[in-house]
């Protein structure tokens, strides 16, 4: 991913600083002049926290990083403390401004796409989709996540703080979510998410939802046609076919009416009290019987809890029984007082004989296997109870309605006094509207359990279509996994890096062995019996740690320049030669910077060096490459440091009158 800085600009209370950057970059200087606080707050622009020096803490108000991304300009700006950013950027000769979140995401903030982070957006502007990883890497769960710039900038950003204690978090014990983190980031760079493998997670993603979706659906519409008392085509058909013949007898009884004008006959008035007074009795009987089923449900969910109960305390005395049998008693238990003694075929406690034979109690399995059995008959007694509940309070609920429309009738009726045969008939029609109605409603039903069938064979189909599709993702992860071909380059290249710079100890005869699995890399000899492993944990000395993880960094931005990875073309070492002295080592301190100059005119030509020490390596005649220094140096106005008014001394005064020895930037 090519990356490219320009400026950083910086407000102070009192300036406006403005460090400008070349391909190569070198800042160089005493303490305390603020070399590592460039890199840091470059790192602050993209995302990451800080920790403000006490000069920082109080002059700085702002930054402003102004970048390429694969050539597109764009210009970050995060005032200090804030979780948010400012971008600016060009899209088809359109200015775009917006503020986004740093690192959080909270929903899409670019309307008509997928950016909702700072990270998004320069993945977005580099024309590259967000790289996921699987979100349950030690469960089968599809489920994916998007690797965060963040993860990656960890192999480009050489911080001065964790050079020497962390080897990029790969070795970190105990903190398994960020070693999965930069492991990620590791498989994505060296290839093993490759196209086919990241197609394969994305289509079993999608199915994995589609299948869900489809299950969420059918659970849904199962529940709704429980709930209304229709969990089958045949309870719909009944229904069905019972409101049909009752709508054909009010029809038929409409007619009838009709037949006796003049004839007189009951009134519709007293045909609808009478129904109302059935009505009400169907009602109450209704109510009886759900109180009675519900008690007897918790009668027996109570039995349940005693049987549960009785159950543990079965194994609880059986196991107070063999703990105390074992127990050689010279105190009573109860009054804590000494015991006689006794003859031997006695109890030393109750003073009763022994039994010859123990007492043939039930095994704990044949109990609990009893017990088990009878609560499992309990449970479906009560599950059977619970299910006839809910078909009685549906019953209810409808003889409720019904009663309504009866009372509303009669009402009606009595307002508008017909005659007998007209009020008859009116009735009877109004039922027959009412039955029609409610057939066609369950004509409607009807279709749903055919619908639910539908969703279930769905949801089966794709689940068969996952578990091949998951298959054949795992073989293609296998296939990728064991193509160690980048692997194996990595660790050339890391061996070359460490013997080019000196490294202690090791020369071109050594091996680099890389696991696979933690990318923690290990340094032995391949011409000796007995050998000791060199790695990054087991070094004592802290300037071979630097320099350690210095030349993996290194190798890394080779092997990506190689391959074309997506790894960002920044790479920023702060104190590479930390802990190294240059006068006491500098055959080392040479050959890793001339090593430095070397990669960055040849192989790694297209990527931006920040690199910030204490001393500055010149560059040797044969190397052509071009470096941007700048001296620093606290309280200096000839090489001034990052705040250049922060206690610098005025004109006459020595600066070490003005600088203390706990200022630093």
């Amino acid at each position: 991913m090519k990356i490219v800085l320009k400026f950083l600009e910086l407000h102070f209370r009192k300036s406006v600083e403005i460090i400008e950057f070349e391909r190569v970059n070198f800042f160089w200087g005493k303490i305390g002049a603020g070399k590592s606080s460039i890199a840091r707050l470059v790192d602050y622009c993209l995302g990451a926290d800080i920790n403000l020096t006490p000069a920082l803490q109080l002059e700085f108000v702002q930054a402003v990083l102004s970048l390429e991304v694969e050539g597109r300009r764009l210009t970050i700006y995060r005032e200090r403390e804030s979780s948010n950013v400012v971008v600016a950027w060009s899209d088809r000769d359109q200015a775009l401004e917006v503020i986004i979140p740093a690192r959080k995401a909270d929903g899409v903030v670019v309307p008509g796409s997928s950016i909702e982070v700072l990270s998004d957006l320069i993945f977005h502007l580099a024309d590259l989709p967000a790289p996921k990883v699987r979100k349950g890497r030690r469960t089968a769960d599809p489920s994916m996540v998007r690797l965060s710039l963040r993860d990656l900038i960890r192999f480009c950003y050489i911080d001065q703080d964790e050079i020497d204690s962390d080897f990029f978090r790969l070795d970190i014990e105990g903190d398994w979510a960020r070693r999965a983190k930069s492991v990620d980031a590791m498989r994505f760079i060296l290839g093993y998410h490759q196209d086919q493998v990241a197609a394969l997670e994305a289509e079993l993603q999608a199915l994995h939802e589609q299948k869900t979706a489809a299950r969420a659906a059918a659970e849904a519409l199962t529940k709704v046609l429980e709930e209304s008392g229709f969990s089958n085509p045949l309870e719909i058909d009944a229904r069905i076919e019972t409101l049909s013949a009752q709508r054909d007898r009010v029809r038929e009884a409409a007619a009838a009416a009709r037949q006796k004008r003049g004839k007189g006959g009951e009134h519709a008035v007293d045909t609808l009290r009478q129904k109302g007074r059935v009505l009400s009795a169907d009602l109450q009987g209704l109510e009886d019987m759900l109180q009675a089923v519900r008690q007897r449900g918790e009668d027996t969910e109570r039995h349940l809890n005693e049987l549960k109960m009785l159950s543990v305390r079965f194994s609880r005395t059986k196991s107070a029984r063999t703990l105390l049998a074992a127990v050689d008693f010279t105190e009573c238990p109860r009054c804590t007082q000494g015991l006689s003694t006794r003859a031997a075929d006695l109890c030393p406690v109750c003073g009763q004989p022994e039994h010859q034979q123990p007492r043939d109690h039930m095994s704990n399995e044949v109990v609990e296997a009893d017990l088990k059995s009878r609560a499992g008959e309990l449970q479906e007694t009560l599950h059977g109870l619970r299910q006839q509940e809910q078909r009685i309070a549906r019953q209810l609920e409808r003889a409720r309605i019904e009663k309504a429309l009866v009372d509303q009738s009669l009402d009606q009726r009595l307002r508008d006094y017909d005659s007998a045969f007209m009020s008859q008939a009116l009735e009877f029609e109004r039922q027959a509207t009412a039955l029609e109605q409610q057939v066609s409603s369950l004509v409607s039903y009807r279709r749903l359990p055919e619908r639910l069938a539908d969703l279930l064979s769905t949801a089966d189909s794709l689940h068969g279509q996952e578990s091949e599709l998951r298959a054949r993702l795992l073989r293609e992860r296998d296939k990728a996994f064991k193509d160690r071909t980048n692997l194996e380059d990595l660790e050339k290249l890391f061996l070359d890096c460490l013997v080019r710079s000196s490294f202690p100890g090791i020369n071109d005869t050594f091996k680099v062995s890389i696991d696979p699995k933690s990318f923690v890399p290990e340094v032995f000899p391949t011409d000796a019996a007995d050998f000791a492993v060199t790695s990054f944990a087991n070094m004592g000395s802290g300037g071979m740690k630097t320099i350690f993880k210095a030349c993996y960094a290194l190798a890394l931005h080779r092997l990506a320049a190689k391959t074309g990875a997506a790894l960002p073309s920044i790479l920023t070492m702060d104190s590479a030669m930390k802990n190294v002295s240059e006068r006491e080592n500098i055959e080392l301190f040479q050959a890793f910077y001339s090593m430095v100059y070397e990669l960055a005119a040849g192989e790694l030509e297209g990527t931006q060096f920040i690199l910030i020490d204490k001393e500055m390596f010149p560059i040797p005649e044969e190397i052509e490459v071009t470096v941007c220094s700048r001296h620093m140096a606290p309280g200096s106005r000839e090489n001034p440091p990052l705040v250049p008014y922060y206690n610098v001394p005025e004109i006459g005064q020595q600066s070490s009158e003005s600088i203390g020895p706990n200022d630093e930037l």
